[in-house]
């Protein structure tokens, strides 16, 4: 009969630490954010475990230490412990929970933090936080049993229970954060990818003597090749260029290049005036060391005389009306955005009624299969010949489509540019 009010006291005692327990669950379960979750696992630690303070302190794997992300009036993020080194860390390496009833007793104990807070810590009580799959997520300390000198025995099994439910909380807290901020980033990736795509043109000129079709198709979400083109008058100026790199750099670079390209036709009047204007403009601020490679053109179709410049890209080929495919020949030139006085060299050839050009990206040509074979300019050759006469559309979709069936599911490691124009006089 003695043993009754006891047993009494000590059902009592679990189903108020139950009752905790739920309410705190409760409370995890309503909050997905992350640095709000922390905030409530401050607080209900502190209310639950009838401490004055709690902190919590998030392990970071790479350098092994702990540092506070939550704490009650103590400055966060100025405090960072190797594993194994204090309390906190002495826990976080065995993972096993620790009460200290007297702190300054402890030699794992550092004061410097009351020191610098004006904090007084007499007891301590420490748990690992483990998530679902084991790993270490952290460790949650309260500090200072009210009304009592230290904690309990029974105050070590809540927080552990207490820990347990925390660190599952926060494993989840950090996925869902991971995962929207992934979807951040990918929208943003997105919105950046439709404005670069919406810069480049999409209507082609409608004339009888002239056939003109271009595309790009980006590696990534956001890609470095550019093409354009602007027709004034008689004269067809088009550019197709590649940006070093990828992703967003490279992206930014391609828009830049591609409005001095507009502005340069603009005030220029030959092929190689206009690399040198685009060039130097480059060259001024270039923080990231890009370089684009280019080759410029101006068709003149009243007379199909052709003058080009090149700025180190591959060079086009010359679609014979009969069929013959030729490599144009022009100097290599130098790569836009490396050295701003290269002087680049006008060239010219005659077109003939139904010749035709095609340019490219190296996309197509280092295309590789599974294999890790390279669909080459003997296959791009060979393809072009096969095409003799066709327009400009079907020229550009052809190729598309003969290094897609070359590479099959190899990914694309590549931006894809091409652009097809023929000459057609009355």
């Amino acid at each position: 009969m003695e043993k009754r009010p006891e047993r009494r006291s000590g059902e009592g005692s679990l189903v108020r630490h139950m009752k905790s327990l739920l309410d705190v669950s409760k409370a995890l379960g309503a909050e997905a954010r992350l640095d709000s979750l922390l905030g409530v696992v401050v607080a209900e630690a502190t209310q639950v475990m009838e401490a004055e303070r709690s902190s919590i302190f998030i392990y970071d794997e790479p350098s092994e230490t702990l540092f506070i992300r939550v704490a009650e009036d103590v400055a966060q993020g100025r405090i960072r412990i190797p594993l194994g080194t204090g309390i906190a860390g002495h826990v976080a390496r065995t993972r096993e929970p620790l009460n200290v009833p007297d702190a300054y007793a402890d030699p794992r104990f550092n004061p410097q933090v009351d020191r610098d807070t004006g904090f007084r810590t007499r007891s301590i009580l420490c748990a690992p936080m483990i998530s679902s799959t084991g790993k270490l997520i952290g460790v949650i300390q309260v500090l200072n049993k009210v009304g009592q000198a230290s904690f309990t025995a029974e105050d070590e099994s809540l927080l552990g229970a207490f820990a347990s439910i925390a660190g599952i909380a926060l494993d989840r807290a950090r996925l869902v954060e991971a995962f929207l901020e992934k979807e951040k980033i990918e929208s943003s990736l997105r919105l950046a990818n439709d404005i670069q795509m919406g810069m480049l043109p999409k209507e082609f000129p409608r004339r009888p003597d002239l056939d003109l079709f271009a595309t790009l198709r980006p590696a990534k979400m956001c890609g470095g090749d550019l093409y354009d083109f602007r027709l004034d008058g008689d004269r067809l100026w088009f550019v197709v260029g590649d940006v070093s790199g990828k992703g967003v750099p490279a992206a930014l670079f391609m828009a830049i290049t591609k409005v001095l390209f507009d502005a340069s036709v603009e005030v220029e009047e030959t092929p190689a005036a206009v690399l040198g204007r685009v060039n130097r403009e480059l060259c001024r601020q270039n923080e990231h060391a890009l370089f684009v490679s280019a080759f410029v053109g101006r068709l003149d179709l009243a007379t199909g005389e052709l003058a080009y410049a090149n700025a180190g890209h591959n060079l086009p080929y010359r679609l014979g009306a009969g069929g013959a495919v030729v490599a144009v020949s022009a100097r290599p030139g130098l790569v836009m955005g490396l050295h701003d006085a290269f002087d680049y060299g006008n060239e010219r050839l005659s077109l003939e009624p139904g010749d035709g050009l095609f340019l490219y990206t190296d996309g197509v040509t280092e295309a590789i299969d599974a294999s890790r074979e390279l669909f080459g300019e003997a296959r791009l050759e060979s393809w072009l010949a096969a095409a003799a006469g066709s327009d400009a559309r079907t020229v550009v979709d052809g190729v598309v489509r003969a290094v897609d069936s070359f590479v099959g599911e190899t990914p694309q490691f590549d931006d894809i540019t091409a652009l097809s124009v023929r000459y057609r006089p009355g």
